[in-house]
């Protein structure tokens, strides 16, 4: 058995006790937990600590019964941070305080007093044929932290403190979604493999990312198109018009003829009102038109013209 492997049991049964206090019906074993409550975990994961696992992370390494192995140590950190210590080394210093590590001692004198009587005798070089098999499957079998960052295609520079939101599109698994942090990036623990996923960013064109993750950890910077139309509309908006014919012009240009314009709830994201281009021009440049302060939150485009735009109005700042 791994020496530490009894600290990676005891954090399994710290990370039940924690997402049980907000799930009281799910099993206490880790590895009874179904698909749905394994979802569910990964969201409550990237809420607290603003990463992700995969959920082939958490087969290889929750469900399988392999005591000869623990998951990576920046792994193991982030499961840590998830129940309330600063990392994996902090949680095997308390858990040694608490006694754990006698626990720990007594099981490896039981193991080697049984090796100590097997009389089953190894070749050597059978030995190492086992041992370097055993170093291969870990190898190819371990998951690596893969970081993704985005960058405004025009300015080159990152997209920090934005909405980015990222939908998982991993091989046999659900979708994942996970937000991005205030540097606009976000890490992803997974197998090497092919990974889809799908950027969202406000005021940014949504860009689908196909990539054939490597056997090794890697950092890259995606690159997102500015979308030019949604961010002169949220400005329009909160700008005193001068020249309406320009404006009604300019807005006009922006849009198909045929396109959509919805006003959201900005609680629960459902329409609250449906315009059609020339209702909407008109509401976002006459002086008494109620289509202040907008925020577009959704742009479709065809022929390089919006044909549909979902948005929210934000109360005026007093």
């Amino acid at each position: 058995m791994h020496p530490e492997r009894i600290y990676f049991e005891k954090l399994k049964q710290e990370i039940s006790g924690k997402y049980r206090q907000k799930n009281a019906g799910i099993s206490e074993n880790l590895g009874e937990w179904n698909g749905k409550t394994i979802e569910g975990f990964q969201n409550d994961l990237q809420q607290e600590v603003k990463s992700a696992i995969s959920v082939r992370w958490f087969y290889n390494h929750i469900k399988a019964d392999n005591e000869n192995k623990i998951p990576r140590t920046d792994v193991l950190d982030l499961l840590c941070r998830y129940v309330g210590y600063s990392g994996w080394a902090e949680f095997v210093s308390k858990k040694k305080e608490e006694g754990i590590g006698a626990l720990v001692q007594e099981n490896n004198n039981e193991r080697l007093t049984k090796k100590f009587n097997t009389k089953i005798l190894m070749a050597p070089v059978l030995l190492i044929v086992f041992l370097f098999a055993g170093w291969v499957i870990i190898k190819r079998s371990s998951d690596n932290t893969y970081k993704f960052c985005l960058v405004d295609s025009d300015t080159q520079t990152p997209i920090k403190n934005a909405k980015i939101e990222i939908k998982l599109f991993m091989d046999k698994e659900s979708p994942q979604t996970v937000l991005c942090d205030s540097n606009g990036c976000f890490n992803l623990n997974s197998l090497p493999g092919k990974v889809r996923f799908v950027v969202n960013a406000q005021y940014y064109q949504p860009d689908t990312i196909l990539r054939t993750l490597p056997n090794h950890s890697i950092s890259e910077s995606i690159m997102l198109k500015p979308d030019d139309y949604a961010l002169m509309i949220s400005i329009f908006s909160r700008s005193d018009v001068q020249d309406w014919e320009k404006r009604k012009k300019e807005l006009n240009g922006m849009f198909t003829d045929d396109a959509m314009i919805f006003q959201v709830d900005p609680v629960n994201k459902r329409a609250m009102e449906i315009f059609n281009k020339e209702e909407f021009i008109g509401k976002l440049i006459v002086p008494l038109s109620s289509l202040k302060n907008i925020e577009v939150i959704e742009t479709l485009y065809k022929d390089k013209k919006i044909s549909a735009l979902r948005f929210i109005q934000k109360e005026e700042n007093k």
